[in-house]
């Protein structure tokens, strides 16, 4: 009983951050802005924080957000599409390599401009979970709050350029990525995301990254591999996830981390750029290799949150379980290849990151 009091006084008191957040995202719907529920949401929040305010959303609201969009990609895994993902493995490997590889080269720019750590740096420009670039830098020493700022500097970025992006240049994905169910069956939603929920919390409870967004994915995609058809997810609980997952991230600003760090911003800004330079043209060449439409490439190679990517390629229809693997292969080889590549690279860190305890 104490956790349900705890819970709705959290709601009660958070509850200015959601009409906020949706009159942004409606605000936005008013004039076709690409993402308009993510973005208008994102933005309200953001800037009434740094007017002062500290507006937050209630507990759970990002993973609600989360579990919403990877039940949508889940629909989206038939026996086709997974054949297709499946046949991509390798480019899925390149493309985090050298995701790696340049959050490790971007590092060192960060150094020099920042001023930081070592550790600091590394975790904080290598384009993997905030979540769990923070628990492993923090086993190096590294400043959590410069290396916050610097991982969301880098998603912002991303979020603010790629969206907008693709919907200037007008394509779309492939026609084979559809979902499996085509029409909305209110009982068997319930159920699906009941059973979603449930698939999110197992992962919650085995320590498992981007659990909320990947239990609901992986039940979804099980059901549509084997072509079982539950019901389609409403195009409202899509608007629903942006408005949610645009608040999170709109909370995490606020005025005194953005004004107190402008040397770890201008550093991330400037490695962030260089890196979606790079993915660019890796986009534009497994493009080329494999047959797929560019645009739903540069959403998969592009270094942002796999949250956000994820619900771009949905929103914008670009081979949304396609998008949506290369950021799982690169958020997994991340968290296995961090800690080592790190070990690797500090000795040619001038700064000489903090060795672990």
């Amino acid at each position: 009983m104490k956790a349900v009091r705890n819970t709705l006084r959290d709601i009660v008191r958070c509850l200015p951050a959601l009409p906020i957040a949706a009159a942004g995202g409606w605000l936005l719907s008013t004039v076709n802005a690409p993402l308009p529920w993510f973005f208008g949401s994102m933005f309200a929040i953001a800037a009434a924080n740094l007017l002062g305010w500290r507006l937050k959303g209630p507990r759970g609201v990002r993973q609600t957000g989360q579990i919403f969009v990877g039940t949508t990609i889940g629909l989206y895994f038939t026996p086709v599409v997974a054949a297709i993902v499946a046949s991509h493995l390798p480019w899925m490997v390149l493309a985090a390599i050298v995701s790696i590889g340049l959050g490790g080269l971007g590092a060192l720019v960060l150094v020099k401009i920042a001023r930081v750590d070592s550790a600091t740096a590394f975790f904080g420009n290598v384009p993997g979970g905030m979540a769990e670039m923070l628990a492993m830098g923090d086993r190096f020493g590294a400043q959590p709050v410069p290396l916050t700022l610097s991982q969301l500097t880098r998603v912002t970025i991303v979020i603010l350029s790629i969206p907008p992006a693709l919907t200037f240049f007008g394509e779309t994905g492939n026609d084979i990525f559809v979902p499996l169910a085509a029409t909305v069956d209110l009982p068997w939603l319930v159920i699906m995301l009941c059973c979603a929920l449930a698939s999110s919390l197992t992962l919650f409870r085995l320590r498992v990254p981007n659990c909320w967004m990947l239990g609901a994915a992986i039940f979804t995609s099980l059901l549509t591999v084997f072509e079982i058809t539950f019901s389609a997810m409403p195009r409202e609980l899509l608007s629903a996830a942006q408005v949610f997952i645009g608040l999170a991230l709109g909370e995490r600003f606020d005025r005194k981390s953005m004004t107190s760090a402008p040397r770890v911003i201008l550093g991330s800004a400037i490695t962030t750029v260089v890196m979606m330079a790079i993915a660019l043209l890796l986009a534009v060449f497994i493009a080329d290799q494999t047959g797929i439409v560019a645009t739903a490439m540069i959403a998969a190679t592009a270094p942002g949150g796999l949250a956000e990517m994820s619900l771009t390629a949905a929103v914008l229809n670009l081979g949304v379980p396609l998008v949506t693997a290369y950021h799982i292969i690169r958020i997994i080889m991340i968290t296995v290849f961090t800690l080592p590549a790190y070990k690797l690279a500090r000795r040619y860190f001038s700064s000489g990151g903090k060795r672990a305890a």
